[in-house]
């Protein structure tokens, strides 16, 4: 996995992994200490549809460590960086390896979007915050499914919703000069 390493898309990552650390650190609010309403992981998500698993994976990686170091009074858990990781690299490796890089129905915005969100967001993020409280996982699963499934929902929603409007200028941007 490699990704560009243009100037652009560098500054698109960036921005998408500021949108992300506002959107979880300033704009999410808990419901309890295990229970966080924020829609962070659309921005990795979209990162790794537009521009590969390895984009989507340092976008969800320094999105969570930046966001925890800097704008968390919580601080920094290992264990809850993988799961904003995992999903930026399994959005990403899903478009390319089972859609060839082709997302252009609904559907696959659906398991592109949706697999990695509940599997990041939901389970990891779960099984971290019973291992960070000592919680049992089923408890805090049953308490967290309705609220995560709708912030996923959403998640796909965006996501579909930019990669199209993005979709025209990153087509242009991946053209050789003067073709």
């Amino acid at each position: 996995m490699k990704i560009s390493r243009s100037p652009r898309t560098i500054a698109l990552v960036a921005m998408l992994t500021a949108v992300s650390i506002i959107l979880a650190r300033l704009l999410g609010f808990y419901l309890t200490p295990s229970l966080r309403v924020s829609f962070e992981y659309f921005p990795i998500l979209l990162a790794g549809v537009c521009f590969g698993p390895a984009a989507g994976a340092i976008t969800g990686a320094l999105a969570d460590f930046l966001g925890a170091t800097v704008l968390s009074g919580l601080g920094f858990n290992p264990l809850l960086m993988v799961g904003p990781t995992m999903a930026g690299l399994l959005a990403g490796l899903l478009t390319r390896y089972a859609f060839g890089g082709r997302v252009d129905r609904w559907w696959k915005f659906l398991l592109v979007c949706m697999i990695p969100d509940l599997l990041g967001n939901f389970l990891w993020g779960t099984f971290a915050l019973s291992l960070m409280y000592g919680a049992p996982f089923g408890a805090y699963l049953l308490v967290r499914a309705p609220l995560k499934l709708g912030i996923a929902i959403v998640d796909m929603s965006l996501v579909l919703v930019l990669h199209r409007a993005l979709q025209p200028v990153l087509t242009r941007w991946k053209r050789p000069a003067g073709a």
